[in-house]
């Protein structure tokens, strides 16, 4: 009798047990999860900011672009309408592809291999992304320029020093970008790699 007991004993403890690991790897995984999108939260909100600035500069150009007289500044103008309207959604799609990532429809290797490949995905779009960025500048300035009237010619002093330190600081924020993005990204990997230790 007591050995029937001692075995429904270790039954029920084995069940409780059982149910107690699979709560906890139900709390992990929720818990992984949040951590993940909050990560991915940080690289989001600015490419979300980035976003309403570009559209807003589309919106502006598109207003006044047509009202300048030069061909080529009415074509440099157009093209940048074009990257202002391009650049956000190349960030965005990227993101997107990375808050895609199911953490629980994968075992946590795959998990790792699905988001390092779209992390090198977003790294190569955001270097493209400043590429582009650079070209907008280059020729979105002449339209600026031309919008508010002013002529290019006389205005030496604009393209020696104003315009390269233009590009400088330019250069010199999206590198810093680069960095507080790919420390995210860091950070989301590494945690992905804790999870499956």
């Amino acid at each position: 009798m007591e050995l029937e007991e001692m075995k429904l004993a270790w039954n029920d403890m084995s069940k409780r047990v059982e149910k107690q690991e699979i709560l906890n790897q139900q709390i992990i995984e929720k818990m992984t999860k949040n951590q993940y999108q909050n990560n991915l939260k940080k690289i989001a909100l600015p490419e979300y900011i980035g976003t309403i600035i570009c559209y807003l500069g589309a919106a502006y150009l598109s207003v006044n672009v047509p009202k300048l007289e030069e061909p080529l500044i009415q074509l440099f103008g157009v093209i940048s309408i074009a990257l202002l309207l391009v650049l956000p959604i190349i960030s965005l799609q990227s993101i997107r592809a990375m808050k895609k990532v199911n953490l629980s429809s994968h075992t946590y290797l795959e998990t790792i291999q699905i988001f390092g490949k779209q992390k090198i995905r977003f790294q190569k779009l955001q270097k493209l992304n400043i590429s582009l960025g650079l070209f907008l500048m280059v020729i979105g300035v002449p339209v600026l320029l031309a919008i508010k009237g002013i002529s290019l010619d006389p205005t030496p002093l604009f393209w020696m020093l104003y315009f390269p330190l233009g590009v400088m600081f330019f250069l010199g924020f999206s590198y810093w970008t680069l960095k507080y993005y790919n420390k995210a990204l860091k950070a989301t990997e590494k945690m992905l790699a804790e999870v499956n230790e």
